[in-house]
């Protein structure tokens, strides 16, 4: 079985990666532009590394906010997929 890269980038990388302040990445969140933070414990969040190079690969082919907010679904959808999976593939 093959999982996505499980590296987590942080707001500041983010940015670096993104050219979005913390202020946009929220309103990118808020209008589902970007997939929400991930929670790595007190006062810690992060994006997957491959979500965002896959939103930023969708803006440069110009796709349209629509087609981003069903990306970013998507994305969500195969993050909880996949982790469910991976749990289910340590339990065994």
């Amino acid at each position: 079985m093959q999982y996505q890269s499980l590296r987590i980038i942080r707001k500041p990388e983010i940015k670096l990666l993104t050219g979005l302040s913390t202020t946009s990445q929220f309103e990118q969140i808020k209008a589902g532009l970007l997939p929400r933070y991930i929670n790595l414990g007190a006062r810690s969040v992060g994006l997957f590394e491959h979500e965002c190079q896959t939103i930023l690969a969708a803006r440069a082919a110009g796709k349209s906010d629509d087609d981003i907010k069903l990306i970013v679904k998507a994305l969500i959808k195969q993050r909880e997929q996949s982790a469910n999976d991976l749990l289910k593939h340590l339990a065994a």
